[in-house]
């Protein structure tokens, strides 16, 4: 005795005919039919009078009918007032890049947080390009990353500017220099040792990776951001990190900040969920109210179709020059 059997049984009771039934429950006369034998079957009694105008509800007919509205209207009842219920979002697996992770994604995650207290969110830290992979091969449900390319599949959208920017240690010449510009190239450092922050040593990065091509002078690889940060202090060399994460704890006289001119410096951060299957309404839900916050919108806005992002330079880009030379 399912649902759908119970449905067709009320729509023959209703309209005396199997042949009209069919028509309201969208089968066929004998799928109708052969649903009403199975039903008859497991109860092990008739429950229709066969004619040749249509059909009659025997007795245990008339006591099933009454029961089956009872079924039916309490199911379509729960349906209305689950499809009521918010959609917390239930489990979303998140990965993202350092930059999403240390600038923008503490504030929005708790303004999502805040109002969905069954809402939970896995958030594992990754390089870019790690983080396409995860979407693509189905271990997050939303990334978040910088990436000039992206691969065919995925559905994305524009997400925050990001910047990259110079951690020197305070009293550094850079910024000790009175006619200091408010930017400086890339080109400008080329005497200087960098410390390359590389969150994954047994992968490739884009930051070393462009630091090697340029010919710096790169002193340390280091795994973890705190770390590098404090080699920076310790005076150990410069490090090319997120803006935001550098003007933190220049505010907090732990080191300085030096802003770049060059193009590559500034990246876009894209959302991508794989596009092979509507994903979850919760999910789109999470994806529309990280797109307005980065719009700066006070209430969840529609979520805009999926774009193709735009070239953009990443330092794997940047030719070799040389002011760039190894001294």
């Amino acid at each position: 005795m399912d649902l759908l059997s119970l449905r067709v049984f009320v729509a023959v009771a209703e309209t005396g005919s199997i042949a009209a039934a069919a028509g309201r429950v969208n089968l066929v006369a004998s799928a109708v039919s052969k649903r009403l034998a199975q039903l008859e079957a497991s109860l092990g009694i008739s429950l229709l009078d066969r004619h040749a105008k249509g059909v009659t509800l025997s007795p245990a007919g008339e006591l099933l009918l009454v029961r089956a509205r009872d079924i039916l209207r309490h199911v379509d009842a729960t349906v209305r007032e689950v499809g009521r219920v918010p959609d917390d979002g239930g489990q979303i697996r998140l990965s993202a890049n350092h930059s999403a992770m240390a600038q923008f994604l503490p504030e929005d995650l708790a303004s999502w947080l805040v109002d969905r207290p069954q809402a939970r969110v896995d958030l594992v830290e990754r390089l870019s390009a790690d983080v396409v992979r995860a979407v693509v091969d189905g271990l997050a449900d939303v990334g978040i990353f910088c990436w000039p390319t992206v691969p065919a599949g995925l559905r994305i959208w524009p997400y925050r500017s990001d910047e990259l920017a110079v951690a020197v240690p305070v009293g550094h010449r850079l910024v000790n220099d009175a006619a200091k510009p408010d930017r400086r190239a890339f080109a400008d450092l080329a005497d200087e040792v960098f410390i390359a922050y590389w969150p994954n040593l047994s992968v490739a990065s884009a930051m070393p990776a462009f630091l090697e091509r340029v010919e710096a002078r790169v002193r340390l690889h280091v795994a973890n951001f705190d770390a590098t940060c404090r080699m920076v202090e310790a005076g150990l060399g410069l490090a090319i990190l997120p803006l935001a994460s550098v003007q933190n704890r220049a505010r907090a006289g732990q080191l300085a900040c030096v802003r770049l001119s060059d193009d590559w410096a500034r990246r876009q951060l894209t959302i991508a969920v794989r596009g092979d299957a509507e994903p979850r309404r919760g999910l789109l839900a999470f994806v529309e109210h990280l797109v307005a916050r980065a719009d700066g919108l006070e209430a969840t806005a529609r979520l805009p179709a999926a774009v193709s992002p735009p070239a953009a330079a990443s330092p794997s880009d940047i030719q070799r020059t040389p002011s760039h030379r190894r001294k």
